[in-house]
């Protein structure tokens, strides 16, 4: 390669251009120290490239990079350099190189050839490498050992002919601005012989770590320039980032002060007088002097700031610090609280004439602290030791105002022996009176603290500085509470109190409250309307509330929101109500309108209620829905007849005694009369309801016994329509040939049943399925019926369904609901059969739910429970087994528990795992009112394993050939039958019900099956009532309702149900009237699996239904949540 190289090569002077003052000398040094460890130049087209590597603080040297020109008169035209260090450009290590490269570049310029080096060339370069490397090894060996002799003690440097410099703390004090400020340098000195010091050198930038300064220094020394560098710089210019010179602030600069104490070596810049730092703060005083008028200019008072002793100076840093040179101290500034700003301020204070001194007083008195006062004020009589006097002056809020601020405000003072007053802030002195008599108070500043507690105690909360009030959302009835007693507890506390009533009379009280619900005189028993009138004596005078019963109402809300959750809200005595006449309020007792609020509020909801009006206008439904949500012992003036009737719904009254039909082909238990007289009560006040009597106490006599009553008495004019499910059709069919021979009965089903619709008038009962209900929906709506009974009423249980909604659109004057479990899960099936009864009789379901179904199912309410009790119970017989039926055998229950075991219980905990995975993970995608398919599909699969692993459709199932609970039961069964017992088997899969059947040959038991499938159902049943097969296998489904079948007297669950009334359904198949021997009821459960935890679901589920229909509410938790899926997924065990 050719190159045209320069003759000459450029002087290192040019090369400091390049480099900031800190890193040229740091270069040098470490040219001077060979740290420079190797080197290379190169041509690099009309310039050179220079490459090395120098060591540095890390324990591998940098390495370097240069590009450099250099002009034909040897002058330094360019320079690049990098590095690897931190700093990167233009650092002292390339500093370091470029020196090396100028002082040897002509050497190696002459070796350079024209076609590069020769190898001559090249061997003479490695062995001056080589000989560099020695002698700096050599140099590294020499320090390390010399530092080593002096590891424990500083040593002294010294160049020859030179004097030992030591690092020196030099302490000035400067004016920065309008004040004066202590500035720290750290500057250089040699001692002399007699321990003083000679002249400081500043030092420009920080001494290198082979400076002769720096290795006599202590790391006490290392530690104080590290901490400098934490403080600001006195001045915006400083090298390399090096600060000689800081401004002492804030912890930094109060620790670097005390460090540079502890070396010995900290002086005072001005005769370099030896400092020690002292802990005791110097006290700094104010004092007032006085000064004489001058020209036109006033004489006055002056304030200035001097220590208390003489040589000391102070600087008002952040902290202050002080100087004392006469006994070589420094430290803290005592300010007595005063900040620095404060302290600049108050010692360039004017001067002030005495007029000036008395208009400012009381700001002299709050600004200054602790700071004396002008000797024209601090001669003023005190007022001190004096305990302040609260007093409470109260108005009322403008009317405007009062949503936000609240009925009344109270202005606080305080009353210090005569001289009242509120002074906001915290000073101690306040100036008060004028004059003569003016003085200088002492305030009691704990004693108005206990003032302000005692007043937050009592709910009062400040709006501004002194005025208080209860604001909204808090209770305004506090106020008049306080204001009928003329605010005594407060008077009690300590206050005295000043009441401005102005000329409102503010409380009024009433005497009496009366209650009269009214309808027409002329059709007392079935007035289509009743009026509600509310009134109260108030000085003597009859006045009408209606218009008080919303903020009755609010008023009570208000009082529920306050209360803590998990606690039932107390209704107060009485209520403070606006009054009507006037801007004051009206006292009402809350004892006899207690019992009407709960209905007062559910009217309220309603929409288009005009409560403006002397009375209340109610249907028939709503008069009816009041009365029967009163309970009992609540009274009323008139409408005696509503009252007599709801009381002979309740049972308190004897109902009118109706003769069983003529024709009836029983004798009617005494049960089934009263129930009689109660569906034809129901009939004669157009009223509907809910035959509620447990399973098998004869629902279906009794409602076609008022049928029939119906019929012989002449008002059966049209067909009663019976719906229900398809697997009973047949059999009311049967009850009515057998007992009502002479009612004509027709079923409504099948291919065929649109031939006969024309005739249905001609029959006395039309049965049909509910899932004919849509479908011949116009039917039903285009003919006249007299009577519409459901039986099994829960099918209606969803009112979204097409069979609710049509049911529910049927024009008929008398409905009536058959169900033993009118509520199986929850309070809104509950609703449903009532929406159908007497549409609006429970409001609607939005509002349903908000008053009665969430607090009793969520929060346990056992007051929503009374109350929702209260108003159904009228329209709800309910009679059960225990009571009615004393002659009925017991019914012995048992629960066998059966434990997996091999393969089936490995594939039990597989399917749980895997099904858990999937149900969390639809849970946090989808929450759990979208999750219910998925959550049932995976409990469904856990509830097949625990059956037999063949139900599930899975390959890994199919390989487990082991049921325990099947193997138990094949156990069992020869036993029983040997026994003689007569034998129902439910089990809600059909699947179940086949693999059991094909291992009943093998045990030679006879049996029959009856499914949703099965044909012939009645020669079925019949083979099994005769005596023919020992066991019965029944679907819970198809058989779990409207089968009589007292032959029994065992009955096996072979798998449990999630709904306890389903169950209970299909054991009173058996267990009815009419059975003779004691019924043995066993539930087959694998133990530790699902099977055990949807047990205590159902005792749940039948704790709820229980307390509605009779016991208390004891259940406080919800009754429903994703805790039920934790229970649900635990591992087997």
């Amino acid at each position: 390669m050719k190159s045209n190289a320069p003759q000459q090569w450029f002087p290192p002077s040019q090369l400091a251009f390049y480099f900031d003052q800190g890193a040229w000398s740091r270069g040098t040094t470490l040219y001077l120290q060979n740290k420079v460890v190797s080197s290379q130049l190169t041509p690099d087209g009309d310039g050179w490239r220079l490459q090395g590597q120098v060591e540095g603080s890390e324990a591998r040297p940098y390495s370097v990079n240069a590009e450099l020109r250099v002009s034909p008169g040897g002058n330094l035209s360019e320079w690049r350099s990098g590095c690897t260090c931190p700093v990167g450009r233009y650092c002292k290590h390339g500093a370091a190189l470029g020196i090396l490269a100028s002082m040897q570049g002509l050497a190696l310029l002459d070796e350079w050839g024209v076609d590069g080096p020769s190898p001559e060339v090249l061997a003479r370069r490695g062995q001056m490498e080589k000989e560099r490397a020695l002698s700096h090894a050599e140099y590294q060996a020499r320090e390390w050992l010399s530092r080593l002799e002096n590891a424990n003690g500083p040593a002294a440097y010294t160049l020859p002919g030179g004097t030992q410099d030591r690092l020196v703390y030099t302490l000035a004090l400067v004016q920065s601005g309008h004040k004066s400020v202590f500035h720290l340098s750290v500057k250089r000195a040699a001692q002399k012989r007699d321990g003083e010091w000679g002249k400081p050198k500043k030092l420009s930038s920080e001494p290198s770590p082979y400076d002769p300064i720096w290795q006599a220094s202590t790391p006490l020394d290392r530690d104080i320039f590290n901490l400098m560098k934490a403080c600001p710089a006195a001045s915006s210019f400083s090298s390399y980032g090096f600060q000689g010179t800081v401004k002492l602030h804030g912890m930094p600069g109060h620790l670097l002060l005390q460090l540079c104490s502890q070396t010995g070596r900290l002086v005072a810049e001005e005769g370099l007088v030896p400092l020690r730092w002292v802990d005791a703060p110097e006290k700094l005083v104010g004092t007032w002097h006085e000064v004489a008028a001058q020209d036109k200019l006033p004489g006055g008072w002056q304030l200035s700031l001097q220590p208390q002793r003489a040589g000391v100076f102070y600087g008002l840093n952040e902290p202050p610090f002080y100087m004392d040179t006469l006994q070589g101290h420094c430290g803290p500034l005592d300010t007595q609280g005063l900040s620095a700003n404060e302290l600049q301020l108050m010692s360039n204070a004017p001067v002030l004439p005495e007029s000036v001194v008395f208009k400012f007083q009381n700001q002299l008195l709050a600004r200054l602290g602790p700071v004396p006062l002008p000797p024209v004020i601090a001669h003023m009589p005190e007022i001190r030791d004096v305990q302040p006097r609260p007093v409470l002056d109260i108005r009322p809020v403008h009317p405007k105002d009062r949503d936000a601020q609240g009925l009344f405000q109270a202005e606080l003072s305080f009353d210090y022996a005569g001289q009242r007053g509120f002074w906001a802030g915290p000073q101690v002195r306040v100036m008060v009176g004028h004059g003569p008599q003016a003085r200088l108070l002492v305030r009691d500043l704990p004693g108005e603290l206990k003032v302000w507690q005692t007043l937050d105690a009592l709910g009062l909360s400040v709006r501004a500085p002194n005025l208080l009030g209860l604001a909204p959302p808090q209770p305004q009835q506090r106020w008049l509470e306080w204001l009928e007693t003329d605010f005594a507890s407060l008077r009690e506390a300590g206050f005295e109190v000043r009441f401005d009533a102005g000329q409102t009379r503010w409380l009024r009280e009433a005497d009496d409250v009366h209650i009269d619900l009214s309808g027409d005189a002329d059709a007392p028993e079935t007035s289509p309307w009743f009026d509600l009138s509310l009134g109260m004596d108030i000085d003597g005078q009859r006045v009408n509330i209606l218009p008080w019963v919303p903020t009755i109402l609010t008023a009570l809300a208000r009082l529920h929101v306050n209360t803590a959750e998990g606690e039932t809200a107390s209704l107060p005595s009485f209520l403070y109500l606006p009054d009507l006449q006037g801007e004051g309020f009206v006292k009402l007792p809350t004892a006899k309108i207690e019992p009407w609020l709960n209905t007062l509020m559910e009217l309220v909801s309603e929409r288009g209620r005009d409560w403006g009006g002397d009375e209340l206008r109610l249907s028939r439904l709503e008069a009816l829905r009041t009365a029967a949500s009163l309970g009992e012992g609540v009274t009323w003036a008139g409408a005696q007849s509503l009252m007599k009737l709801v009381q002979q719904m309740r049972g308190f009254a004897s109902l009118p005694e109706v003769s069983a039909p003529a024709s009836l082909q029983a004798t009617l238990r005494p049960y089934q009369q009263q129930g009689l007289n109660w569906l034809q009560f129901l009939r004669t006040h157009q009223l509907a309801g809910i035959l509620a009597d447990d399973m098998g106490l004869g629902k279906t006599l009794q409602t076609l016994a008022h049928i029939l009553t119906e019929k012989e008495a002449g008002r059966l004019t049209r067909p009663a329509l019976i719906v229900a499910p398809v697997s009973l059709l047949g059999n009311w069919q049967r009850e009515a040939a057998r007992f009502c021979p002479s009612l004509r009965t027709h079923i409504h089903h099948g291919l065929s049943r649109h031939e006969s619709a024309q005739d249905l008038s001609g029959f006395d009962i039309v049965l049909t399925p509910y899932s004919l209900l849509h479908r011949d929906r116009e039917l039903w709506l285009g003919t006249d019926w007299h009577l519409l009974v459901l039986d099994e009423a829960q099918n209606i249980k969803n009112a979204n369904t097409h069979a609710a909604q049509t049911v529910g659109d049927i024009p008929v004057a008398h409905r009536l609901c058959l169900s033993g479990t009118p509520m199986e899960n929850h309070l809104g099936e509950l609703w449903s059969l009532f929406h159908f009864l007497m549409p609006g009789f429970l409001g609607s379901q939005k509002r349903f739910s908000e008053l009665f179904r969430h607090p009793i199912e969520r929060q346990g309410n056992s007051d929503k429970m009374d109350q929702l009790r209260k108003r159904i119970t009228p329209f709800m017989l309910r009679r059960t087994k225990d009571v009615v039926a004393s002659e009925l055998p017991p019914k012995v229950e048992t629960l066998m528990p059966v434990p997996l075991q091999g393969k089936q219980a490995d594939l039990y905990e597989t399917i749980r795992l895997g099904m858990e995975k999937t149900v969390r993970d639809a849970l946090n995608a989808q929450g759990l009112a979208k999750s219910q398919i998925t959550i049932l599909d995976a409990l469904l699969k856990l509830r097949q394993v625990c059956c037999d692993p063949r139900l599930l459709k899975l390959g890994s199932a199919s390989q487990v050939q082991q049921s325990a609970k099947l193997e138990q039961l094949l156990d069992m069964l020869p036993e029983m039958v040997a026994e003689g017992r007569k034998i129902l088997l439910f089990s809600q899969f059909t699947q179940m019900l086949s693999l059991i059947e094909q291992e009943l040959p093998r045990l030679g038991i006879p049996w029959v099956k009856l499914t949703g499938q099965s044909k012939n159902r009645d020669t079925i049943i019949d083979r099994f009532t005769s005596g023919q097969v020992p066991l019965f296998l029944i679907s819970l489904k198809a058989g779990g309702v409207g089968l009589n079948l007292p032959q029994a007297d065992t009955v096996i669950h072979y798998d449990p149900w999630w709904n306890p009334a389903v169950e209970n359904q299909a054991t009173d198949r058996a267990h009815r009237i009419g059975q003779t021997q004691s019924v043995w009821v066993l539930k087959l459960v694998a133990q530790g699996t699902i099977e055990e935890r949807m047990l205590a679901l159902q005792e749940r589920k039948a704790q709820l239904a229980q307390d509605m229909y009779a016991g208390a509410v004891k259940r406080q938790e919800p009754l429903f949540g994703e805790s039920d899926l934790n229970e649900l997924f635990k591992p087997l065990g």
